[in-house]
């Protein structure tokens, strides 16, 4: 199986758009982060949490569609 790298971007949790902020802020638990699109304030325990199962999600996907190869070569 190889490395696979996925990014995952922190969307926002009323309008699902990437949320675009200054990259030399640093942002910690508590913290609210505006939504440039359509202004609301997103929690960033909540948006690391979503960002969390969406990865976990990837890597399932990417994990099944790998094992699922290897069978396949094996079992031709």
């Amino acid at each position: 199986m190889n490395n696979k790298k996925f990014t995952i971007s922190l969307k926002c949790l009323f309008c699902d758009s990437e949320l675009q902020n200054d990259s030399e802020i640093e942002f910690s638990s508590g913290d609210m982060l505006e939504c440039k699109e359509c202004g609301e304030l997103n929690d960033y325990d909540a948006l690391v949490d979503v960002a969390i199962d969406e990865g976990k999600e990837l890597a399932e996907k990417h994990a099944k569609e790998e094992i699922e190869k290897m069978f396949k070569k094996t079992f031709k």
